[in-house]
C-alpha cells in the first residue's frame, strides 16, 4: 500500500503543479506529500522531479514513470469501477482540454445538467487553442474541431459545424456589402493569428469550382471568442463558427454574406481520448452525454 500511496502522490503533485495544491487534494500537510515523493525516489534510486523556488520539471525518469503510474492508477479505478458497476456511479475528475470559443459556448451550459445527472464526477475544462499530448499533459479527454490524425487516439465523432461568412449591419452601411469572394480584398477581415490557414476562406463558384481566397485586416486574434466580439462590434467581416453565430443571424444582429459562394464541406467535431483496456465510467458518461446533446449538430445555420 505505500508503494500505491507514493503513486498517486507522484501523480497528483505532476498534475496539479505544486506540492501545496497537490496536499490540499489528498488531505495532506505539503510536508507529508514531499516525504512521499522523497520516499519513492529513494526507493527507485532516480531523481524524478527538480525542484526549484518557483517551478517543478520532471526529469526524463520522472515523466517514464508518471505516464506508466498514470495508466496503472487508471486501471485500478477502471477496475473497481467494472467490479461495482452493479451499484457504483461514475466518480472521479475528469480533466478535459478544449477551445475557448466552443467549449464556452457549448459545453459550459450543458454543465449544470451534467453534474446533476452525475454529482460524484469533478469536471476539470482547460481551454486552449493548440493541440496537446493527452498522455503527457495529464488530460483525460479532448474535444478537437477538425480531423484527427493522430492514430493513437480514440475518437467519437460528436457533430459538425460549418462558417459563415458575415458581418455586423453597421459595418455593411459604413464600408458596403461585398459581391463577390475577391471583393474580400477591400475590406477589413478579422484574422486568426495561427494558423494561417484559417485566414484563407473555401467558396465555391457557380460552375463548382472550389478555391480559397487569402484575406487580411486590422484585427487579429488566438481565439474565435474575441473575434466574434469584434464581429459584433461592426470592426469587420469573420468567416465565423455557426455555433457561435447562429443566434445573431437569426435576430439580425448579423448578416450572411456570399452565400450563393459558401463552402458547404462542415468540420467534424470530436471527443478524443487515449486508449486503454477499459475506458473510465466518468469519461464514457461524459462523451455519452456530449453525443446526444449534439446530435443532428443543433447550431447549423
Amino acid at each position: 500500500m505505500d508503494r500505491l500511496d507514493d503513486m498517486v502522490a507522484f501523480v497528483r503533485v505532476v498534475e496539479d503543479g505544486n506540492f501545496s495544491a497537490a496536499a490540499r487534494s489528498l488531505h495532506l500537510t505539503p510536508s507529508g506529500v514531499s516525504k512521499l515523493i522523497g520516499r519513492l525516489e529513494d526507493r527507485l534510486g532516480v531523481r524524478l522531479i527538480q525542484r526549484t523556488t518557483r517551478r517543478l520539471a520532471l526529469t526524463t525518469e520522472g515523466r517514464t514513470f508518471y505516464e506508466r503510474c498514470r495508466d496503472i492508477l487508471a486501471d485500478i479505478e477502471s477496475l473497481e469501477e467494472d467490479v461495482g458497476a452493479a451499484r457504483s456511479e461514475p466518480r472521479g475528475t475528469l480533466r478535459v482540454t478544449l477551445s475557448h470559443g466552443f467549449g464556452l459556448t457549448q459545453v459550459v451550459p450543458l454543465l449544470p445538467e451534467f453534474s446533476g445527472l452525475y454529482p460524484k464526477v469533478q469536471l476539470v475544462l482547460i481551454f486552449q487553442e493548440h493541440v496537446v499530448d493527452l498522455i503527457a499533459e495529464g488530460f483525460d479527454l479532448a474535444i478537437r474541431l477538425g480531423a484527427i490524425r493522430d492514430e493513437s487516439l480514440v475518437v467519437r465523432r460528436l457533430g459538425e459545424h460549418r462558417r459563415v461568412v458575415c458581418a455586423a449591419p453597421s459595418y455593411l452601411a459604413a464600408q458596403g456589402v461585398p459581391q463577390t469572394p475577391e471583393d474580400l480584398a477591400r475590406h477589413d477581415c478579422l484574422t486568426f493569428d495561427a494558423p494561417e490557414s484559417l485566414n484563407h476562406w473555401p467558396f465555391r463558384w457557380p460552375d463548382g469550382r472550389s478555391d480559397r481566397i487569402a484575406v487580411k485586416g486590422t484585427f487579429r486574434s488566438n481565439t474565435g471568442e474575441a473575434l466574434y466580439n469584434l464581429l459584433l462590434a461592426g470592426t469587420g467581416i469573420a468567416n465565423a463558427a455557426d455555433f457561435l453565430v447562429k443566434r445573431d443571424l437569426l435576430q439580425g444582429r448579423l448578416v450572411p454574406l456570399l452565400r450563393d459562394h459558401a463552402e458547404t464541406q462542415p468540420t467534424p467535431i470530436h471527443a478524443v481520448y487515449p486508449h486503454r483496456r477499459h475506458l473510465p465510467a466518468k469519461t464514457r458518461v461524459f462523451v455519452d452525454f456530449l453525443a446526444d446533446r449534439f446530435a443532428g449538430s443543433p447550431w447549423t445555420f
